[in-house]
Formats: C-alpha cells, structure tokens, sequence
C-alpha cells in the first residue's frame, strides 16, 4: 500500500524497476493515514527476527526500513528489484553506521527461483512483498527452501475484506467515486488494481500451508475483527517433526 498518488494513473510492472516506486512507498509520510500501523509492524518484525541468532534474508526489503536495524547485530541480505531501492537502504545503512560485512545487497526478482543455496538462512523476511506477486505461494516455497531446518519466516500480507477502510477513510482519499472503487477492489487503490493482490486470511493461510510452512504465530494490524494486514510467523519444519507453539495477537 502506498500514499494516495496526486494523479492517479494505472501502474504497470515497470513501476518497480523504473525507478518510481521508492517514491510511491512512503510508509512513514505524514499523509500516509496508516503510517502508525506500518510502524507498529515494523517494530514488531525487527523484534521477532532479531531474537534468534542467525543469518538473516530480508526478501524485497526496499530501502532497509527492516534489514538496517537488523544488520547491527545479525548476518543480513537484503534482496529487492529495484536498484533505486538498493542504493537508498545502502545509504541508510551506511548513515546508520551498520559495518558493510554486515549487510549484503543483492537486486533479484522475488518472482524468480532464489540465488541462494539452499538452508541458507535461520530467519526469511517478506513483508509488503507477497501483494505484489502473480504468485505469491512460490514465492514462500523458495523462501521455505533457502531456510535451514526449524528455520523461521516471517510474512504478511493486506486484507481483502475492505471494512477496515472504514476506520482510515483517508487511505483512498476524498473523492467518492475512488473511494467506491477501491472498495470494490479489496482495498487495492486503482492505479495498482493491475500489479497488486489482497488477500483473505484463509487464503492466507493456504499459501503458508501449500509452501510447506507451518504457521507459529499471527498478528494482526488494524481494526477488530477485520484488520489491515495480517502478519505470520512460520517455521520450515524439522526432520524429527517437532512443533512449536502457536499464538495469536493483535495490533489495533
């Protein structure tokens, strides 16, 4: 989701490898009605992975909103299409005085099979991504590879029942007309209709399922009990086949 556009027009693929789209993703612009909860999720992602040691992948980690608070004390790659974005989060990351052993960038395609050996990584990011993929399961399947046995990823993706537009009415901003089609689109803005998928939360939990994930944990981010975006803890499995507890939370 990003800030409501000026002039709104439809958006093709190329918006992520162009160089517009760092300027479309602003999670924490003052016009952004649901900044507060893309902060909120933010912390809780960069808590979640930076309890367990380990080398860390943050798939389609843009400008390094998560992978530079990360790169402090863990072994992070951050992947993403966008050359643009890639140059922002190394900007950041050096600003931020993150050493440069300490955070890899790599521009790859998230669509495509993942360069990476596989059991690569304890811990596999993807937040804001699977939306914006034609198929968002294969995706988690390779993620679900590149991870080493008990290994966690952490994902999210945005509601398609849009009655938590209600408590944002600003999201899709003040004219009725758009406001009614991005109703009807799920919570999908119009100019992304063409390049971006809500979902449900059976739906989600289907996809985590057909990767081979097991689901740990959920939260939740928005209005009860229809929220905005839903967030999964997921585990590759263990050859023994020892689970792990299972918990759910919410963020309103």
């Amino acid at each position: 989701m990003s800030v409501v556009l000026q002039r709104p027009e439809p958006l093709g693929p190329a918006v992520y490898t162009d160089g517009r789209y760092p300027d479309l993703f602003r999670p924490e612009d003052r016009r952004n009605s649901l900044r507060h909860l893309y902060a909120a999720k933010r912390r809780d992602i960069v808590e979640i992975a930076g309890s367990r040691p380990g080398r860390v992948l943050d798939l389609g980690g843009g400008p390094g909103r998560i992978a530079v608070p990360l790169a402090r004390d863990h072994a992070v790659t951050l992947a993403d299409i966008s050359e643009e974005m890639l140059g922002r989060a190394r900007a950041v990351a050096a600003a931020s005085g993150v050493e440069p052993a300490a955070l890899t960038l790599v521009q790859l395609d998230a669509r495509d099979p993942l360069p990476f050996e596989t059991g690569s990584f304890e811990t596999a990011i993807a937040a804001d991504l699977l939306v914006h993929l034609p198929d968002p399961t294969a995706a988690l399947r390779e993620m679900r590879r590149v991870l080493a046995p008990g290994g966690r990823a952490i994902v999210d993706t945005s509601n398609r029942h849009p009655q938590w537009m209600l408590r944002y009415p600003g999201y899709a901003g003040r004219r009725p007309g758009r406001w009614l089609r991005t109703w009807r689109g799920g919570g999908v803005l119009p100019e992304w209709r063409g390049i971006v998928t809500h979902h449900s939360r059976g739906e989600f939990r289907r996809m985590i399922a057909d990767a081979g994930l097991r689901l740990v944990e959920e939260r939740a981010y928005g209005p009860r009990p229809v929220p905005t975006w839903m967030l999964a803890v997921c585990e590759r499995p263990r050859a023994d086949g020892t689970p792990g507890p299972r918990a759910t939370r919410e963020t309103t």
